[in-house]
């Protein structure tokens, strides 16, 4: 977790222009002190969902922990195909159809042309 505070604290201050950015000031500062005790828990999101008695939830094909709200995971998969998490390809590769077989197999030549 620690080195996503640090890349992300790296990025925001690739954006600072020179003369300084207050917010991304404070953002920067704020990632580096966090970066060594993250937050264990982020305000307004949870699994509170999983306790429901009729959830509607979606658990994605690639990992068995990657478990979704439906409210949630429906935006990002209209828009993606990839798990948010891993970005995992979550479509399954379509098998080209075979080439029709030619009727006129059988070598005849009928001088038709179309």
């Amino acid at each position: 977790m620690r080195a996503v505070f640090i890349t992300l604290s790296d990025a925001f201050r690739s954006m600072r222009h020179e003369g300084g950015g207050s917010l991304l000031d404070t953002l920067i500062e704020s990632l580096e002190a966090d970066a060594d005790n993250p937050p264990r828990e982020v305000e307004g999101v949870s699994d509170g969902f999983l306790d429901d008695k009729f959830p509607l939830v979606v658990r994605l094909p690639c990992h068995k922990d990657h478990i979704f709200d439906l409210e949630c995971i429906a935006p990002w998969l209209k828009l993606h195909a990839t798990c948010p998490m891993d970005r995992k390809n979550l479509l399954k590769k379509k098998e080209p159809p075979p080439p029709p077989k030619d009727e006129e197999e059988d070598g005849e030549y009928d001088e038709m042309f179309a």
